[in-house]
């Protein structure tokens, strides 16, 4: 018998010892990683509670289903038939024809308008509408009525911002 053969049973039980070890090692290592990654998806889902719970604070108070502005078909077709064929716009175009409706007075030399951008038509009754003369801004809540094609307003109220 060989030297090499008598050390044979030898070193494949150290290759053995050494595969074995490896194994458990790199098995402590997942074990290991998994425990750290289960505690930071447990700190992540404790911060997303907390984070919802403010939130439902916060909106506790809110009204759950806005409130639906604009006009609604039958609003369009009512006013298409009294005269006005594309509401929305003929509202918004009359209203900025008469920046007489507005009751500030403007300052620094500038001249008090509508916006058109942030004119609101809210139903076939109302409209609210921004103002501005460049330096103030404010808001007005009109009413309107439609006859013949013809829109004669009411201010309901009205604030500067």
């Amino acid at each position: 018998m060989t030297t090499s053969s008598r050390f044979l049973p030898h070193a494949e039980r150290l290759v053995w010892l050494g595969f074995m070890l490896f194994l458990l090692i790199t098995t402590m290592i997942y074990i290991y990683r998994g425990f750290g990654l289960e505690r930071d998806v447990s700190a992540a889902n404790q911060e997303v509670l907390a984070l919802q719970m403010r939130l439902a604070s916060l909106t506790a108070e809110q009204v759950l289903e806005p409130a639906r502005l604009g006009l609604t078909q039958g609003q369009i077709r009512h006013l298409q038939r009294l005269g006005l064929n594309d509401p929305r716009v003929r509202l918004v175009e009359d209203l900025a024809g008469q920046p007489e409706l507005i009751r500030h007075a403007a300052v620094h030399g500038g001249r008090m308008h509508f916006v058109p951008d942030e004119t609101h038509v809210l139903s076939d009754r109302w409209v609210l509408a921004v103002f501005e003369d460049g330096h103030i801004r404010g808001r007005m809540l009109l009413e309107y009525e439609v006859a013949f094609g013809n829109i004669t307003w009411q201010v309901l109220a009205s604030s500067l911002d």
